[in-house]
């Protein structure tokens, strides 16, 4: 029994300590990710406020679905903002951009699903590069920019989506004129992974809900993906916004001034909140609004153009 002891033990208490950090993580998320909840639901359960959009795509490793949803069911032409979710999440992390009349009013507002998250899937391995999933999602960027008369569109992302959707750009200029930037990992040297991430990786899987483990794969991943992405990065000649905290804990604020010496073919302008944290999608929404709006009056001359 004692030998039984100590072989075991150290397996249990890597089980106890990745479990008890998503607990952890769970029990201490801000009110705002509560709330979101609900006005997810209502925006869910409101008839004629979204419309579903689902593609059926066939890949290299199998058939999957991309998912998005959009406030206008409309397919003329009008200036479109296309929001991206970070890690954990689905298109409901924006579920409160849907209810702003006055911005519907001005903009087709669209959130997707990334490949894996919300009504989205994936086959195969779990998609954790960035790469990966810019190309799965370019058919939905078609999608929507077809939907839209071919009139190019605005992409506005937070936090892990934040750092994707510079790479959608680079990959997709065809489709897209603009991109906001919300408390994003842009430098790969800041974007480590944290110790807990480190604990959640030696947790056994079948201890951790799909939602934290591939959250976390994602994470782990990210360093490498920003690695591959920079010369992509630095080819960005359209405008770009980024908004940052001046408190994050997750997103580094000093990502700042690198991205200064790495978006410098493209007209970048930097928004501080002043004591925010990570979560400005959720807590600052005006400021969220108000960058787009910016950035659309500063893309406007490239809104028809397809190059």
């Amino acid at each position: 029994m004692k030998l039984m002891s100590n072989v075991i033990y150290p397996g249990l208490k890597v089980c106890f300590i990745g479990s008890l950090a998503t607990l952890l993580t769970a029990c201490f998320m801000p009110k705002e990710i509560k709330e979101n909840e609900a006005i997810a639901l209502q925006v869910e359960n409101t008839p004629g406020l979204i419309e579903h959009h689902v593609l059926y795509m066939k890949g290299p490793n199998g058939e999957f679905k991309l998912h998005y949803v959009s406030s206008d069911t409309s397919t003329k032409p009008r200036d479109t903002v296309v929001f991206v979710h970070g890690t954990p999440g689905d298109w409901s992390s924006f579920a409160r951009y849907f209810l702003e009349d006055t911005f519907k009013k001005d903009f087709r507002v669209i959130s997707i699903d990334r490949p894996g998250w919300g009504k989205s899937t994936f086959a195969g391995p779990f998609p954790t590069k960035l790469q990966t999933q810019s190309d799965m999602l370019g058919p939905v960027l078609k999608n929507i920019w077809e939907r839209n008369g071919k009139q190019k569109i605005i992409l506005a992302g937070h936090s892990l989506g934040a750092s994707l959707v510079p790479l959608l750009a680079a990959n997709y200029t065809d489709y897209v004129r603009g991109v906001v930037i919300l408390a994003g990992d842009i430098k790969p040297s800041l974007a480590e992974a944290r110790w807990y991430n480190t604990i959640l990786d030696w947790t056994p899987s079948f201890l951790i809900p799909d939602m934290w483990n591939h959250s976390n794969l994602e994470v782990l991943d990210l360093t490498k993906s920003l690695e591959e992405a920079q010369p992509k990065f630095a080819s960005l000649t359209m405008p770009i916004t980024i908004v940052q905290g001046t408190d994050d804990t997750l997103v580094n604020p000093k990502s700042i001034d690198y991205a200064k010496t790495l978006f410098t073919k493209s007209d970048l302008k930097v928004v501080w909140i002043q004591g925010a944290s990570h979560i400005i999608d959720l807590q600052h929404p005006n400021e969220v609004i108000e960058a787009v709006r910016d950035i659309n009056t500063r893309s406007s001359q490239d809104k028809n153009s397809t190059q």
